[in-house]
């Protein structure tokens, strides 16, 4: 027996086979990747997921196999992305790993029970995309500490007192270079989510900056040239700023 497992919602103008078969791959022993009309130009993107490989108990086996989870996150990140490709849906809602139902009827059921919900996030998401966008500094430039070349205890606190303020104007330059890239980027998406960024440990780079921007794929050019104009301003002073994409719009599901 099998459960359906769902990878995303498609909003497509182009009609879909509701038995089209997904070139792309699914998840390791689910059958083929398959379309179920949810309404005109709405589809759930699904897959047969064997009851004895995904059935709760042993799911729940097979969570605590890490590499097991990273290839099945892989492949379902995979089969989402895969309707990006040209010509690309208009929008794709992901879903969250592991999202299974005893059966189709079950799945379009959930979907449709929640469709006004479902429905503004479809117009939300209509033709955007997501683009990823990480600011790193590295830390050889950082400033660092002469103190051991004092000559004297006086000598030794003065410049003790200067590399704390050198610090202090580097630490508040770090922060205006990621205030910049925010403030130049904003406007060309229609939404933006900063991630929490912690310092690495025994790392030469400090991560300052990790977000996710929400970019209309009319301006997509436009993002990717200011990224890379603005990368080539501040690099010379050890900043490097990285862009991916683009990706399914993972960080907005739930905005």
């Amino acid at each position: 027996m099998n459960a359906t497992y769902v990878y995303c919602i498609v909003s497509s103008r182009q009609p879909l086979q509701t038995t089209k078969k997904n070139d792309t791959a699914g998840l390791p022993g689910t059958g083929p990747v398959r379309a179920l009309e949810i309404k005109p130009g709405r589809y759930l993107i699904v897959g047969d997921a064997p009851l004895d490989q995904f059935g709760e108990k042993a799911l729940t086996a097979k969570l605590s196999d890490l590499d097991w989870v990273s290839r099945a996150a892989v492949a379902h990140e995979a089969v989402t992305e895969s309707f990006m490709a040209p010509p690309a849906a208009d929008a794709v809602v992901p879903m969250k790993l592991f999202t299974l139902f005893t059966s189709d009827e079950r799945a379009l059921a959930q979907v449709r029970s929640g469709w006004k919900r479902v429905a503004q996030l479809i117009k939300r998401l209509d033709r955007h995309d997501e683009w990823g966008v990480r600011l790193v500094f590295d830390e050889s430039q950082a400033p660092h500490s002469q103190t051991a070349a004092a000559a004297s205890g006086r000598s030794y606190l003065m410049a003790k007192r200067e590399l704390h303020a050198a610090s202090a104007r580097h630490l508040s330059a770090m922060r205006k270079v990621a205030a910049d890239v925010l403030k130049t980027l904003r406007p060309i998406a229609r939404d933006v989510r900063q991630r929490a960024v912690a310092p690495a440990p025994e790392s030469r780079s400090r991560l300052l900056l990790d977000a996710a921007f929400l970019v209309p794929r009319a301006r997509a050019a436009r993002f990717r040239k200011s990224v890379e104009s603005r990368a080539k301003k501040i690099a010379a002073a050890g900043y490097a700023l990285q862009i991916t994409g683009p990706w399914p719009p993972y960080s907005f599901v739930d905005a």
